[in-house]
């Protein structure tokens, strides 16, 4: 596991940059089942690391996010495609 991006394989996409905190998502070593996973870091505490959400929140969490005046809508809007193309299949 790359601890530069721990605990993303790669540089994770920036989402929101609030003050003291950062939202992210990217693929996680940890949730090698999901296409993206969410993290927050807060105050850069702990170092190279964040938490993780639960994939369930996802989309009620993307959509909260979508219009803030420091969040990153198309980059937001490129995770909501992928979850919802993701229900789809699932219905299909």
């Amino acid at each position: 596991m790359s601890e530069k991006y721990a605990p993303f394989e790669t540089e994770p996409t920036l989402l929101y940059d609030k003050d003291t905190f950062k939202i992210v998502a990217g693929k996680a070593y940890t949730n090698k089942d999901e296409k993206f996973c969410i993290g927050l870091k807060s105050n850069g505490f702990p170092t190279n690391s964040y938490l993780i959400f639960p994939p369930q929140f996802n989309l009620n969490l993307l959509q909260i996010l979508l219009g803030e005046s420091d969040s990153r809508d198309d980059e937001i809007m490129k995770f909501i495609k992928i979850i919802k193309e993701e229900n789809e299949k699932k219905i299909t």
